[in-house]
C-alpha cells in the first residue's frame, strides 16, 4: 500500500495521515510527537500554512479536503510540548553556528541539537522568530504561541545570543576562529523592495516591512486616517489588517492584476474584506503624489492583462491615457523583499545569484564557501514557513554529512533517478456520506476593532473528531508508530527494509490463517452506518479487559464513535453472515454457532440477566464434547433462539429493529435491540493463491489450501515435506486447529529425524535420447520438478520433487516423457491379460 497523498505532498515530509488518525482516536499528545518529528513549530504551522496536504486529500472526491492545518493546530493547542519524548543521543563535540532564528534557522537548531551536536543561534533582533516574530501580525500569529514554541526548542541545550548582527558584531571568519565547524546562514528576507516610482522617499511612504516591525515589536505604530497599500501577497493583507488596526479610518490595497491572480491566501483577502478593506484592481503605482513633502495621493495607470508571464499569471499592460490619483495620507509598499547579503559577500565573496540570493548546492544546500550552508529566504526569496522547514531538514542532513566526512554520498544520489510516486491508494468509499467540512470560528468583527486578539479561533474538540473522521485512510497504515511503543519485546520497526534472504530448512509448515469477511458490502446489516452493528472481532475486542471499555459491553454514542455510554438492554446476534449464502461462501464457517452462544453468556453475565439476547440462526451445529450441554445452558439463561437467518437491520428512532423469518413458526419478525453482532465468515486468505504457487500446493474450490487427502492426509500436501495446519486449510475451531498442528510438527520432526524423503515408484522420467528440448513439460509440472539441462540441452527429472501425476507424458509432443511403471510395453501387457481373461471365461 502507497504512502498516503498528504504525506507525500508536505515539503517537510510531515506524517499527516498519521497526525490525522491519532487526533481521530484522540491522541492529542501522540499527535503531537509524531508532529514534532519533522516540525519543530507545530502551532505555528498550524496558524500559517499553506496547506499544500488539502490540495492532495482524495477526501476531496466525495466532497471537500479534510480541514488539515485545523487539525494539526488543534493537536499542538491541546497537547504539552514538555511532553514530547526527546531522543537519548551520544553528545558530538562538533560546534555548529546557525545565523538566524526564522524558521529554517529553528529547524537546523533543533534537528541538529537532537542529533547530539552543539549548536548556537545568532539573532540580529532582540527576539528570536525571525519574520514569523517581525512579519507575522499578532492576530494571525499570537506571541504567546510563538514563544512557547521557541523556548521549547531552546529548551534541548542550544545557545542562543541576540543583538548580534553579522557584519557589524561577528564575522564567518571570527566564527571559524571560535571553533565552530558549520555555519548556517539563515538571514531570511528582510529589505524591502523598491516600487522605483518617483517621490518614493518622501514623509508617508513606509515599506511594509518595517512598518510591520515596529508594529509587532513595538506596538506602537501609527497608522493615518488614509492608507494606501501596494502589492497582493500576504504581506500587503498583513499590512492592510494591521493598519485598520492601528488607528486608519480608510485602507485601500491596490493590485496590478484581478483578484483571481492575488498570491495571498484566499482566507486573508475575505478577512481583509470583512474588516473594511476596499480592493482597486487592474492598477499600478506610477507616482507618490506629496505637498510640502508629504503624501497626499498616490497617482495610478489602469492595466488591462494580456499574454501570461513566466509566473503563469497573465501580464498587467498599461492602458495609455488612464491615470488616476487615489488620496491618501500613507503609502505602504508589499511588493516584495531581498536579502541583505552584502556584508558577507564582502567578507568571503561568497557566490550569489542573479537575483541576489545565496547560490547553494541544491542537493547538499552548501555555498561556494566550504562549510558554510544556506537555506530559506536568503536562497529561495520570499517562501512559506513550510518550505523554509523543508529546506532547514535538507541542511540537517548535509551538515551531518559533512562532519561524518560523507558527502560523497551525494555522489551516488546525483545519479539516481527519482522513482515514481506508487499511488496504490486504499479504494474511495462509495457509499460515504457527504459531510460539510469543518470551520473553525472566527473573532467577531467588531471585537477586532483596535485589536490584535487573535482572529481564527481554531477547531472545539466535537468538530476537530468529526473531521478527523471523515479520513478516507488511503495509505491504509497510517505510520503513526503506536505499535512500536507499546511493544514491550520491540518487535516492531518502521524504519526497517524489506530484504530477501534465504533459509535452508527441511521441511515447511504453512499455517497463515483466514482472512474475516468484510460485511461493509452488505448494506442490509447497515455496518459501518449505524453505530451499534459490530462483527464479531470487535466484539471480542470490546469484552476483553485490554479493549477500549476495560471489558465492560457499552454501546457507541450515536454521534461519537469514539465514546461509550452505557451497557445494551437488548441485543441480536446475527449467524452465518457470508457463510452457507450462495452470493458469499457456501461453506460452514464451523466457529461461528458456539461462540455466538459465548456472547450471548457474556452479555447476560455483564450486562444483567434481565437484558434480552435474540440469537438468529440457521441451524445450530454444536458437534464437539461438551457443546450440546453448553447450549442448553444458555437457554436456560433465557436467551431466546430465532430459527431464521435475519435479512436486514434497519435504525428507527435510534433502535436497530432486525427483520427476519421464525421458520418455526412461520412468521416474519421485527425485533428492536440497541446493539447487533454480525458473526462473519472465515475467508482464505487474499494471497492463499499466490502462496500456493510458491510452495508447489493446491487451493481447492472454496480457496483453502488443499490436503493431499481428506482423511488419510489431512495435513500433508503433494509437495513432500510441505504441511499444513490451522485455519489455511479450511474453517476450524482451536481444539480442532491445535490438533493439526501437533500433527504437522510430528509430521515435520519425522521427516528431520529420518533424514530421507520417501518417493512413490510411478513417477516421470525423460528419455535423453528422445528428447528434443522444447521445454514443454517445464512450464507444465504443476511441481517444478523438471529442469532443463542446458549441457545436454534435454529436460530432467527431479525424482525427489516428481508426484507422477503425467501431465508430462500426456503432453509431451515428441513422446520422450514417461511414467514409470506405465510404459507401452507394460500397458500393452495389462490388456494382453485382461482381455485374456475375458476370452477365456467365455465371453
Amino acid at each position: 500500500m502507497s504512502t498516503a497523498p498528504c504525506t507525500t505532498s508536505c515539503p517537510a515530509g510531515t506524517n499527516v495521515h498519521g497526525y490525522v488518525q491519532l487526533v481521530r482516536v484522540g491522541k492529542y499528545q501522540q499527535a503531537l510527537n509524531l508532529i514534532m518529528e519533522r516540525l519543530p513549530l507545530p502551532g505555528v504551522l498550524g496558524r500559517v500554512c499553506p496547506h499544500p496536504c488539502e490540495n492532495e486529500c482524495r477526501r476531496s472526491l466525495i466532497d471537500s479536503p479534510i480541514s488539515i492545518k485545523n487539525l494539526k493546530r488543534f493537536a499542538a493547542d491541546n497537547a504539552r510540548l514538555e511532553d514530547v519524548p526527546l531522543p537519548e543521543v551520544e553528545q558530538r563535540d562538533e560546534k555548529i553556528a546557525v545565523i538566524g532564528s526564522g524558521p529554517a534557522g529553528l529547524t537546523v537548531a533543533y534537528y541538529l541539537r537532537l542529533k547530539g551536536f552543539k549548536v548556537t543561534v545568532y539573532e540580529a533582533m532582540e527576539k528570536p522568530g525571525g519574520m514569523l516574530r517581525t512579519g507575522i501580525p499578532d492576530y494571525r500569529l499570537p506571541p504567546k504561541i510563538l514563544d512557547q514554541e521557541i523556548d521549547h526548542i531552546l529548551s534541548t541545550g542550544i545557545e542562543l545570543e541576540t543583538n548580534m548582527a553579522l557584519g557589524d558584531d561577528f564575522t564567518l571568519a571570527s566564527l571559524k576562529d571560535q571553533g565552530f565547524d558549520a555555519i548556517f546562514l539563515g538571514i531570511g528576507a528582510h529589505l524591502p523592495i523598491k516600487m522605483n516610482i518617483e517621490n518614493e522617499d518622501i514623509d508617508g511612504v513606509v515599506d511594509a516591512i518595517p512598518f510591520l516591525r515596529k508594529v509587532n515589536l513595538e506596538g506602537t505604530q501609527e497608522a493615518q486616517s488614509r492608507v494606501t497599500v501596494i502589492g497582493g501577497g500576504n504581506v500587503a493583507m498583513d499590512a492592510a489588517r494591521a493598519a485598520i488596526r492601528s488607528g486608519a479610518e480608510h485602507v485601500t490595497v491596490i493590485y496590478r492584476r484581478t483578484e483571481h491572480e492575488m498570491p495571498a491566501y484566499a482566507e486573508e483577502i475575505e478577512g481583509a474584506k470583512e474588516e473594511g478593506v476596499e480592493f482597486f484592481h487592474l492598477a499600478s503605482p506610477v507616482k507618490a503624489v506629496q505637498e510640502q513633502g508629504r503624501v497626499v495621493g498616490i497617482e495610478c495607470i489602469k492595466n488591462e492583462l494580456g499574454p501570461a508571464d513566466e509566473s503563469g499569471r497573465r501580464r498587467p499592460i498599461p492602458v495609455e491615457g488612464s491615470e488616476f490619483v487615489i488620496e491618501c495620507d500613507m503609502i505602504i509598499p508589499a511588493i516584495g523583499q531581498r536579502a541583505e547579503t552584502e556584508p558577507i559577500v564582502r567578507e568571503k565573496n561568497i557566490d550569489l545569484t542573479a537575483w541576489g540570493t545565496f547560490k547553494v548546492d541544491h542537493l547538499t544546500m552548501q555555498t561556494s564557501e566550504a562549510g558554510v550552508f544556506a537555506a530559506g529566504d536568503a536562497v529561495t526569496g520570499p517562501a512559506t514557513v513550510i518550505e523554509a522547514i523543508a529546506a532547514g531538514h535538507k541542511v540537517v542532513k548535509a551538515i551531518e554529512r559533512y562532519l561524518n566526512q560523507e558527502m560523497e554520498k551525494y555522489d551516488d544520489e546525483r545519479e539516481e533517478k527519482k522513482a515514481p510516486v506508487e499511488k496504490d491508494y486504499a479504494p474511495v468509499p462509495e457509499d460515504a456520506l457527504i459531510v460539510e467540512r469543518a470551520k473553525p470560528g472566527f473573532l467577531d468583527v467588531k471585537a477586532r476593532e483596535n485589536s490584535f486578539t487573535e482572529v481564527d479561533l481554531g477547531l472545539d474538540e466535537a468538530s476537530a473528531l468529526r473531521e478527523a473522521e471523515k479520513c478516507i485512510n488511503c495509505g491504509k497504515c497510517c505510520q503513526c508508530k503506536l505499535c512500536e511503543s507499546v511493544c514491550k519485546p520491540e518487535a516492531i520497526d518502521h524504519g526497517m527494509q524489506a530484504e530477501t534472504k534465504v533459509v535452508d530448512v527441511g521441511s515447511i509448515i504453512i499455517a497463515t490463517g483466514y482472512d474475516p469477511l468484510d460485511p461493509t458490502p452488505m448494506e442490509q446489516y447497515g455496518y459501518g452506518k449505524y453505530a451499534n452493528v459490530f462483527t464479531n472481532f470487535e466484539f471480542e475486542r470490546l469484552s476483553n479487559a485490554t479493549g477500549p471499555t476495560s471489558g465492560k459491553l457499552l454501546k457507541r454514542d450515536q454521534d461519537n464513535r469514539l465514546k461509550f455510554t452505557d451497557p445494551p438492554k437488548s441485543v441480536a446476534i446475527l449467524h452465518c453472515i457470508g457463510s452457507r449464502d450462495i452470493n458469499y461462501h457456501e461453506y460452514c464457517s464451523r466457529t461461528c454457532c458456539m461462540y455466538a452462544l459465548k456472547y450471548a453468556h457474556l452479555l447476560k453475565e455483564k450486562c444483567g440477566h434481565d437484558t434480552q439476547i435474540y440469537n438468529f440462526y440457521i441451524d445450530m451445529r454444536c458437534f464437539g464434547k461438551g457443546y450440546e450441554e453448553f447450549f442448553k445452558r444458555v437457554q436456560s439463561e433465557g436467551v431466546r433462539m430465532i430459527r431464521g437467518k435475519a435479512s436486514q437491520i434497519n435504525e428507527v428512532d435510534g433502535m436497530l429493529v432486525v427483520k427476519a423469518e421464525d421458520t418455526l413458526s412461520g412468521t416474519l419478525l421485527e425485533v428492536p435491540v440497541e446493539m447487533a453482532i454480525l458473526c462473519t465468515a472465515m475467508e482464505p486468505r487474499s494471497n492463499a493463491t499466490e502462496v500456493a504457487r510458491k510452495f508447489g500446493i493446491n487451493v481447492g474450490a472454496d480457496g483453502f489450501f488443499q490436503e493431499e487427502h481428506p482423511k488419510l492426509a489431512p495435513v500433508s500436501t503433494p509437495s513432500a515435506g510441505v504441511f499444513l495446519a490451522g485455519t489455511c486449510q479450511g474453517p476450524k475451531d482451536i481444539p480442532d486447529t491445535v490438533a493439526q498442528a501437533s500433527a504437522a510438527a510430528s509430521k515435520s520432526l519425522a521427516l528431520a529425524t529420518r533424514g530421507y524423503v520417501e518417493i512413490p515408484s510411478a513417477i516421470s522420467w525423460i528419455d535423453p535420447d528422445v528428447c528434443a528440448g522444447c521445454q514443454t513439460c517445464i512450464n507444465l509440472c504443476a511441481y517444478s520438478a523438471i529442469e532443463f539441462d542446458e549441457r545436454r540441452q534435454v529436460s530432467v527429472v527431479n525424482e525427489a520433487l516428481c508426484k507422477g501425476c503425467g501431465s508430462c507424458s500426456g503432453f509431451c509432443p515428441s513422446g520422450a516423457a514417461q511414467v514409470r511403471h506405465f510404459n507401452e510395453k507394460q500397458l500393452f501387457a495389462e490388456l494382453e491379460g485382461v482381455l485374456d481373461a475375458i476370452h477365456a471365461v467365455g465371453m
